[in-house]
C-alpha cells in the first residue's frame, strides 16, 4: 500500500511521528484501523511511557503495546497537572496499601483464596 504526498508533507509527517515517538507504519496502521472502526481488544499487554519536551516544558503521556503500537493517552500536559497526577495516584496507592494491610514495601498484594 502507498500514498502519493508531496515532500513537504512527508517531512511534517516524519517530524510528527518522531515527536510521539511512534514510527510511520505504526501510525498509519492505527489511523487506518481506527477509521474503519476496528475495535481494540479489551485486554492487552504494554507499557506507560512519559515523555518529557524539553523544548515545550509538557509532558506526553501515551502506551506503547507490545505489537509497538504507541497510543496517545495525553499530550501537551503541563508539569502542574503531572505533579498533582502524582500526588493522586500515590495516595490512591497508599489508600490500597492501608486497606490490604501492607506494611513492608516490598510486599505485594496476594489473592485470599491462596491462603484458606
Amino acid at each position: 500500500m502507498s500514498a502519493k504526498m508531496p515532500v513537504t508533507e512527508v517531512s511534517l509527517f516524519k517530524d510528527f511521528c518522531h515527536r510521539k515517538g511512534v514510527t510511520p507504519a505504526a501510525l498509519i496502521r492505527e489511523l487506518i484501523l481506527r477509521e474503519m472502526g476496528v475495535p481494540m481488544p479489551h485486554t492487552v499487554a504494554g507499557r506507560n511511557r512519559i515523555v518529557y519536551v524539553r523544548g515545550q516544558d509538557r509532558f506526553t503521556w501515551a502506551v506503547e503495546l507490545d505489537n509497538g503500537v504507541v497510543v496517545e493517552v495525553l499530550g501537551d500536559v503541563s508539569p502542574e497537572f503531572m505533579e498533582e497526577l502524582g500526588r493522586m495516584v500515590n495516595d490512591r496507592l497508599d489508600e490500597r496499601a492501608a486497606f490490604i494491610g501492607k506494611e513492608r514495601g516490598d510486599s505485594v498484594g496476594v489473592p485470599s483464596g491462596m491462603l484458606r
